[in-house]
Parts: C-alpha cells; structure tokens; sequence
C-alpha cells in the first residue's frame, strides 16, 4: 500500500489492523490512484526539466532569427532608399521605422511595379537605338567598348557580343599610334559639348571605311565615359569629290564662256561694223548711181546689220547673269523706272504711267534697269493701238514686292505664254517688227538669279500684264 495512504490510515485509525475488511478493496484503489499520481507527477517533472532546455534553445534560436531579420530588413530599407532617391531625386525616405514591415512590404511591391515600367522603357530605348542608322558606341575611359548598338556591330562585321569585347584602336586607325587615346581623351574632357572627329574604320575583313564621329566625355558614379555618334560617310565623300569635279567642269566652262564672249565681242562684233560702214558708205557715195530696189535692199541689209549687233549684245548680256558678280547697291525704283522711260523713244501717242509709290531695294542697278526696260519697251514696240498705255505698279506680298507691267497691247494667246519667256523665240515676223528674241528670256534669268519668278497673264484682244517678284531682303550669291 502506499505510504502516504498508510500515514494517514495509521494517524485516523491507529493501526491498519483496525481497518474494516470491507474497506479493503477501496483502500487498495485508493492506493493505486495515489501510485499513479507519483508516476504522473514524476513524468511531469521529468517533462519540465525538458521542456525548459528545449525551450530556452528556442529561444536563443528565435533571439538569433529576430537579429538577421531585423538586420535584413535595415538592408531592405536602406535599398528602398537607395531606389526612392533615384525616382524622386531626393534621399529622404518613406520607411521611417526599421521593424514596419507593411510599409516596407507596400514600398516593395510599389518599387516591382515601378521596376517593371523602367524595363519596359529601357526596352523600348533599345528597339529605339537598334533602329538608328548611326553607331553608337561607349567606351570606358582605357578606350574598352561596354555598349554598342546593332548598327555598329554589323557595320565593322562583328556581333554585338563580339565588339563590347574589343578596344576602341582595334577598329579605329585613328589610335594605332602609342598614346593617341590617351591624348584624344584629355582633349575631349575639355570640351563640354564634345567635338566632331572625322576617322576610318577598320572592319573584320580588313577593309576600311570613312566615318563622322560625335564624340563627348560623361561621368557616372565616379567613372569617366566616351559616348560616340558615328556615321558612314563613303557615299558622301564620294558626292563631294564629284561635286568637286563638277565645280572644276563648271569652272572650265564658264572660262570657255568667257572666252566666247570675248571672241563674239571683239571678232563678231568687228566685222558687223565695217559691213554697217561699208552700207552708209555706199547710200551716201552712190546715192545717184544706186536705183530705188538698190537702196531699199541697202536699207534692209542695214537694218539686218543692227539686228545681228543687237542679237550679239544680247547674248552677251545674257552669258553675263549670274556669272559677273553683281554691284549690289540701294536703288529707288521710282527714279529707276523714270530713268528707264525716258531712255526709250516713245511715240507721242504713248501714255506711260506709274500706278503707285514703287519701292526701295536693294540689287544689281544695271539688271534692274534691263528687266523694266524690255517689258516696257515691248509694250510699246507691239502695241496695235492709236493709244497705247502702258502702267507700272507694285504691292507687297509677304517677303516679296510683286510688280506688274500692264499694257493695252493685242495681247498673246494662252498657249504662247511658256515659249515666249525662250530665247530666240517671236511671235511676230523679224521683218515686221525689229527684235532679237532674247529680251523676255534675258528677264526670266534676272529674275530667277533674284529668287524670284516671273509669268504673264494675257489673252488674244485683251492687252497683257506681266508679273515678276523680287525678295524684300536682297540676298542674290554672286558667282
């Protein structure tokens, strides 16, 4: 039985010879139940003692896991930091607690998506680039290629991958020389706005090419960069060489034209006069010996004389539009015009009126005089009416004068318009009225020398209005 159910029995009954015999069996339960109770107890403090070792590993395991997550998210928040100042330019931060960890898992989450646009623009940035039709490049400050795009790769034959793993002089001759980086670099970093350098190229397969480079010095983070904008320039050198050539033929042609011009003036022209001599000569000397068919054949040979003198002047002053540099001056066109009217023979019956104020310009006086003077003396020489008129006027239009010739003449027919302004080109017989054919083309050229344009408005019967424009700011190239 067991001893604490035996004191107590002993203590109450005096003895356990005392005990009912009926009383036995529950005194022997009772027994048990205090048996199991030592061992339950024992078990517990057993498991106690346990649990406390295990317990305290717990938490020394737990006080371990508490410092690297604490740890971790201190770097977590710095980071946050590190990307709150990029986006916002700024680095002050939301996290204003290490142990926030909703805030900090929000930011996370705001930061992925942000993450996630900046890819997507980068990507774009790069379908972008791959797109241009120039190389661009970067290099480090020691000249090692970090970035190329597609064009730069395939214009020297190599991949991408292939070329961000070469230095600037294993493809550019310009940096074969010991030293010609190093030196290229130190004049780029003073110039802020980088400088334009005309190099070759080398490619894979050993053969050379010409290239415009745009080239500019950047710092990032302490480190020291070259960008580069290149571009192929074979086509254009070549346009350029047969731009050349082309100003040499130019050049050559006109001393040909010069030398024409000199011979017409001096050999043509010669010749003319003594015919033009011999003519007078022979109406004056033989007047009397000379019937009236002779004289007139005399009078038309000398009326062919002049034509032939004229056409030469006119040819010649034609050659000289845009080849003899001009005497720019400023001119007033009211006295101009006056000038010009008053050197022509203009018959009594003729009425020559300016409609309004004309302009001052700027521009070559001698060509000027030539464009009014052959429209105003055309008005007058094909005039079919007892009383001619004829009217000068001029308005602005934007950045030009526009001016116009108008005359009450049998005007010309729409189809005529184009072939009048070509030289040589008359409507009329020679015979029937004296002219060369050249005045209108000599105008046209004046005219689109100036930047201007010249055209006609007319109909047959109903008079003719000449029109032309000249640029309010004189801006003629001289030649």
């Amino acid at each position: 039985m067991n001893r604490l159910l035996k004191r107590q029995i002993k203590r109450v009954l005096g003895s356990l010879d005392n005990v009912p015999q009926n009383m036995l069996p529950l005194l022997e339960s009772i027994s048990k139940s205090y048996d199991h109770y030592e061992d339950d107890r024992l078990l517990l403090e057993r498991a106690m003692d346990i649990s406390s070792d295990e317990l305290h590993d717990a938490n020394e395991q737990l006080r371990e896991e508490a410092v690297k997550q604490r740890a971790l998210l201190g770097k977590l928040k710095k980071s946050l930091e590190n990307l709150q100042s990029l986006e916002l330019g700024t680095n002050k931060s939301k996290v204003q607690k290490d142990d926030d960890l909703l805030e900090i898992v929000e930011l996370i989450d705001t930061q992925a998506i942000r993450i996630k646009e900046v890819e997507s623009e980068l990507l774009l940035i790069q379908h972008l680039i791959n797109q241009s039709i120039d190389a661009l490049q970067i290099a480090t400050e020691d000249g090692k290629m970090i970035f190329a795009n597609e064009e730069a790769a395939k214009r020297i034959g190599y991949t991408v991958e292939q070329l961000q793993q070469l230095y600037v002089s294993d493809f550019e001759n310009l940096f074969e020389e010991e030293g010609a980086w190093e030196k290229h670099l130190e004049e780029v970093k003073t110039l802020p706005n980088g400088m334009l350098v005309i190099g070759e190229n080398v490619r894979s397969d050993g053969t050379i090419f010409p290239v415009e480079v745009s080239v500019k010095y950047i710092q990032l983070n302490n480190q020291g960069y070259l960008m580069a904008v290149s571009r192929d320039i074979t086509e254009r050198q070549k346009a350029e060489k047969k731009q050349q050539q082309l100003i040499k033929d130019l050049e050559a042609a006109n001393k040909e034209l010069k030398d024409f011009a000199y011979i017409v003036s001096h050999d043509l022209k010669a010749p003319l006069r003594s015919i033009g001599s011999l003519t007078d000569w022979l109406i004056q000397d033989y007047t009397e010996e000379i019937d009236d068919a002779g004289r007139e054949y005399l009078s038309l040979l000398k009326k062919r004389v002049s034509r032939m003198h004229n056409l030469i002047e006119g040819i010649l002053h034609y050659s000289r539009i845009g080849r003899v540099e001009d005497s720019i001056k400023s001119l007033n066109l009211n006295e101009l015009v006056e000038e010009v009217i008053e050197s022509l023979e203009v018959p009594p019956s003729f009425n020559i009126t300016v409609e309004n104020e004309l302009p001052h310009i700027k521009n070559d006086a001698t060509r000027i005089k030539q464009v009014f003077q052959n429209l105003i003396s055309n008005a007058i020489k094909y005039n079919d009416k007892e009383e001619g008129l004829v009217k000068v006027s001029a308005k602005e239009n934007g950045q030009f004068w526009h001016f116009c010739v108008t005359d009450n003449g049998p005007g010309i027919d729409s189809k005529y318009h184009k072939k009048i302004f070509k030289i040589f080109q008359k409507l009329d017989a020679r015979d029937k009225v004296e002219g060369t054919g050249i005045g209108l083309t000599i105008v046209k050229k004046i005219i689109e020398h100036n930047e201007g344009k010249v055209w006609i408005e007319s109909e047959a019967g109903s008079g003719t209005k000449f029109f032309f424009t000249l640029p309010k700011t004189q801006s003629i190239k001289n030649n």
